[in-house]
């Protein structure tokens, strides 16, 4: 799963990218033969009493799920689900005659057994037939939960079929959710009256945690594994989309249509999915026989390829990759609106929320902003579906690799730098945090609490370190070895261990137990001596880490000492409090590079002189080596050397991100160097091969040089280009300078989709439009997508204070209703405060026309315009 809030994992710890606590871990749903169980430790401090502490153990099985057969009907204007469950399971190893199923908030019509006899009476030729009957159970309801008592003790050697008649009511479940999922309910009806015209009604699902339970009775844990189908009876006019491949569609005569869809590979109830509504289905060129698609709203479906267009080459990479070929019969991925997270990696159909993938394809010539929620979602296929983590205490076999997928095809795709600088960021997300828990945990308070920046985030950087650690051949048989080992199975954290000692034939509990089992990083402080006697260079590392809280780590670190301009490599391995390592070398070093594959999570303490920091820019090769180079070398602008640095960086490092980096910096340039920077930045416009680099120029000119006439005659040539980042930055000079000439040239940007030129015209013409601009605002709420809802409305609103017509008040009102109405809880706020705004103004127009005695018509209409907007958001509030 792509957390929204952990995505860019600095931001927020959701991410993001790729769901829902139903009860507190203590009333954890009831599954298999019994109640899932906490174990609980005593943990003794002197003079005191003994404490308990929660140990989270993983749901305890008393019933294999084998096969679920779903069949389904949708009621849109209850928003609720009939349903027909068909499941074969056999107890795991205990006999019993009691089984326990998660099923929440449903009205339960019917439990049977069903059962089959040998009947030759009624077949002429005397051959037998199967006869099935239907043997009603005995079960009570409650907290949840079906316990259901069967017609006999049964062993590991009988396998039971269950019926279950039942109506799922997701709406009427008590709220849940948490700060990674907004949500729990499981089934979504989304606009099911159509309210909205501007969101297409739909139905989805999103199961991870334990939320499928909502919509199919199950055994609701991720070490059950299944196969399944599922029929779906929807309108004609729909589209329907579940796990696995559609096997058949037959039409009745009543306008709907059944869509049987079947997966026949095992995978965890979690990861069951549907999908209902006017999708577009877009087929794209197979891998290997098996169909990739994309599910989008009609405006999408021309620029479907544009974003989900790397999939088929993801797919063979990570196939190639892992030497595990993609399991799956198909791959799909499937867009809607108001999703609870970021995305869901369901087995074969992956769901995105709107917000993170849809773009026009014009939009992505600054850049495809869903390609790493793609690949960590095409990951989990493999990590977290083909083996699933067995309990949540061990998500990080899950959400670990799925975030560091995202690395390894930024590092296929897009190269090394492109690669490390998405580590970096990721890893602000974790080095930002103000805790400390171990990856692996099982004590955590909700299972929800597992999502976070640790099992992304630090995950991820710690599997980077032991592919560096191992070695790049090692570590990727190590992944097959344990892929294939357990694939449709289940794993924890001691079967990835184990997978690499096996492979690499050397113990790994060294580092297993240091950066899975433990919590924290370590602080390094280093320094370094030279000693020409002897051509050594004397390099100290300290461990100074709190050692209560924090283990003493074993760190195979490589140093690279250059000499004569070439580096010299070396592996240490730290392993003590504090140690010295003696590194030969031919001749006096011109830079000794500590961590030099930049792999290292710790609060690193090194300091080297200017001079060094200018060699390490010019000649090393790493992202964040010369990263690290630039910053310190612009703390200090007016030294020669460190501003030519950041100048030639900003027009030629080899990644565009440094080159953004650097034109920043040199808006803070001495006053005497402005003209040269000038001739720079415009080169830069002219040449960068990258758009959004060319637009961080335009923005430092315009910062500098804004009332230039040539500055100025730029913007307006810039309006022509095709990227819309380069659009944006100059219609927001030009509005700075000239608001009449920007409110005429954003006429022309009004019908485009693209959201950095279409949230500059709405922020212009929130600041200077009137009623004339109305209907931009309310063409365009079609192309407004998920959080980005709320910022919109604030434009919007601020427009339609400005307007003078009641009429374009009515407009905007009757907008932010319909927003509030049919929107989740996040748009609807935006829009709650909309119309409170708005109301709050023709209150005081209404004070104001009565104190001025205006025309009884004028008061009148004012009067009604207050009333109506009043009404509007009482019923919303």
């Amino acid at each position: 799963m792509f957390l929204k809030l952990i995505t860019l994992v600095s931001s927020i710890t959701i991410l993001t990218v790729s769901c829902h606590p139903t009860k507190k871990a203590a009333k954890a749903q009831s599954i298999a033969n019994e109640p899932a169980i906490q174990l609980d430790t005593i943990k003794v401090v002197a003079n005191e009493a003994p404490k308990k502490q929660t140990y989270q153990a993983s749901n305890p099985i008393g019933f294999d799920i084998i096969h679920t057969r779903l069949d389904v009907n949708f009621d849109w204007t209850f928003s609720r689900l009939n349903g027909k469950a068909t499941i074969q399971l056999k107890p795991h190893f205990y006999p019993t005659n009691i089984l326990y199923l998660d099923a929440r908030g449903m009205d339960i019509k019917e439990i049977s057994l069903i059962t089959s006899a040998l009947d030759k009476s009624t077949n002429p030729s005397n051959k037998a037939n199967n006869v099935v009957t239907k043997l009603p159970l005995t079960y009570s309801y409650k907290n949840d939960s079906l316990k259901i008592t069967l017609d006999k003790v049964y062993t590991t050697q009988n396998n039971i079929t269950l019926f279950i008649d039942y109506v799922a009511k997701p709406n009427e479940l008590k709220a849940g959710g948490s700060a990674a999922i907004n949500s729990d309910k499981g089934l979504y009806f989304i606009n099911p009256a159509g309210l909205d015209a501007y969101k297409m009604p739909q139905i989805w699902t999103q199961g991870e945690t334990q939320s499928n339970s909502a919509w199919f009775p199950t055994i609701d844990s991720p070490n059950q594994k299944m196969t399944q189908e599922i029929f779906m009876t929807v309108d004609n006019q729909f589209t329907t989309l579940s796990n696995g491949l559609l096997v058949d569609s037959k039409k009745h005569n009543d306008s709907t249509r059944t869509d049987h869809w079947k997966l026949d590979q095992p995978h965890s109830p979690y990861l069951a999915m549907m999908a209902v509504g006017r999708f577009k289905k877009v087929i794209d060129e197979p891998w290997n026989g098996k169909e990739i698609s994309y599910y989008v709203e009609k405006e999408y479906e021309p620029h479907a390829k544009a974003i989900f267009g790397d999939t088929k080459e993801m797919i063979e990479f990570y196939s190639t990759k892992l030497g595990v070929p993609y399991a799956w019969p198909k791959y799909a991925q499937i867009v809607v609106r108001d999703y609870v997270s970021g995305a869901m990696e369901n087995t074969s159909a992956t769901l995105h929320g709107d917000f993170t993938v849809y773009q026009t394809t014009r939009e992505t010539i600054d850049g495809k902003k869903g390609n790493s929620i793609i690949a960590h979602e095409l990951f989990h296929q493999w990590f977290g579906d083909l083996v699933t983590s067995e309990s949540w205490s061990n998500l990080p076999l899950n959400e670990s690799f799925a975030t560091y997928g995202e690395y390894l095809w930024e590092e296929y795709k897009f190269g090394r730098d492109a690669a490390d600088y998405h580590h970096y960021q990721s890893k602000q997300g974790y080095m930002g945090s103000d805790k400390e828990v171990n990856l692996i945990r099982f004590n955590y308070q909700n299972r929800e609490d597992m999502f976070d920046g640790f099992s992304y985030n630090k995950g991820g950087q710690v599997l980077h370190m032991l592919r560096k650690a191992v070695g790049d051949d090692a570590f990727f048989a190590s992944l097959k070895n344990y892929l294939e080992t357990n694939k449709f199975k289940t794993g924890e954290i001691h079967q990835l261990r184990l997978a690499f000692e096996q492979t690499t034939g050397t113990d790994m509990n060294w580092f297993f137990n240091q950066w899975f089992l433990n919590k924290g990083r370590p602080k390094i402080k280093v320094t370094q001596s030279y000693n020409a006697t002897v051509n050594t260079v004397e390099l100290t590392v300290e461990q100074t880490q709190d050692f209560k809280n924090v283990p003493l780590y074993t760190l195979p670190i490589d140093v690279d000492v250059y000499v004569n301009n070439k580096a010299e490599r070396t592996r240490i391995v730290v392993s003590e409090a504090k140690q010295t390592f003696t590194i030969k070398t031919t001749g006096a070093p011109q830079l000794v590079n500590f961590d030099a594959e930049r792999q290292l999570l710790c609060d690193l303490d090194y300091t080297k002189t200017q001079n060094e920091y200018v060699y390490q820019y010019k000649n090393t090769p790493l992202y964040e080596d010369r990263l690290e180079a630039l910053k310190k070398l612009e703390e200090n602008l007016n030294n020669a050397e460190a501003y030519n640095t950041i100048k030639w960086a900003a027009e030629n490092d080899p990644y565009f991100v440094l080159r953004n980096h650097c034109i920043g910096k040199l808006e803070k340039a001495p006053a005497d160097k402005l003209p040269e920077i000038k001739t720079v930045l415009l080169s830069i416009y002219a040449k960068d091969k990258k758009t959004v680099t060319r637009a961080k120029a335009l923005n430092a000119l315009n910062k500098k040089f804004a009332n230039n006439v040539d500055i100025k005659t730029l913007n307006e040539q810039a309006l022509n280009e095709m990227s819309y980042a380069i659009c944006a930055e100059a219609l927001e000079a030009i509005a700075k300078t000239d608001v009449k000439l920007a409110m005429e040239k954003a006429k022309a940007f009004e019908n485009e989709a693209g959201k950095d030129v279409l949230y500059t015209v709405a922020e212009l013409y929130a600041n200077n439009g009137s009623d004339e601009q109305i209907g931009f605002y309310r063409a365009n709420l079609k192309n407004v997508n998920g959080f980005e809802m709320v910022s919109y409305c604030s434009y919007y609103a601020k427009c339609a204070k400005r307007c003078v017509n009641s009429v374009s008040a009515l407009i905007a009102a009757q907008d932010f209703e319909t927003i509030a109405k049919a929107g989740n809880k996040f748009t609807k706020f935006g829009a709650q405060k909309s119309l409170k705004d708005l109301m709050t103004l023709w209150e005081q127009k209404e004070k104001m026309a009565k104190a001025n005695n205006v025309s009884e018509a004028d008061l009148k209409l004012i009067t009604e315009t207050k009333d109506i907007i009043t009404k509007q958001y009482n019923g919303v509030k």
